[in-house]
């Protein structure tokens, strides 16, 4: 993670992400008109809103991976990937039956693709902290 080498992967993904996420269908429109989401409600409000999230969790990684001797980062860490991880069954919960089924494959795939980038985010730096540590 800190060879920086994933990041235009990251952000092609978060803009493939935000493009899916602004493109509901009409139940999916009417809810984000009613529900006044308008961090989602056209491209360049959800490119920002992706981004800005992608970007918090990348930096958040990255001072967690710089300060990895400390037991309180390790915790942190571990912390951060579980609530990803709870974040991404959430997401799978909500969009798999109910109204928020029928907003449109694109944006149900696309909800569900942030909470994945943030997991392989944060995933990644435990896993290559878990097999540092072993070495």
């Amino acid at each position: 993670m800190s060879k920086l080498k994933l990041l235009p992967a990251l952000l092609i993904l978060g803009i493939t992400d935000a493009y899916l996420i602004s493109h509901p269908n009409l139940i999916g429109k009417l809810g984000v008109f009613v529900f006044k989401y308008g961090m989602i409600k056209n491209f360049p409000n959800a490119l920002i809103t992706v981004l800005l999230t992608l970007g918090l969790c990348f930096g958040i990684a990255y001072f967690l991976e710089i300060n990895l001797d400390k037991t309180w980062a390790k915790i942190a860490l571990m912390t951060f990937t579980a609530l990803s991880l709870f974040v991404l069954g959430q997401v799978i919960f909500k969009f798999s039956g109910g109204s928020y089924a029928h907003t449109g494959k694109a944006f149900v795939w696309g909800m569900m693709l942030l909470p994945v980038l943030m997991l392989y985010i944060f995933g990644s730096v435990w896993f290559s902290c878990k097999k540092t540590s072993k070495e």
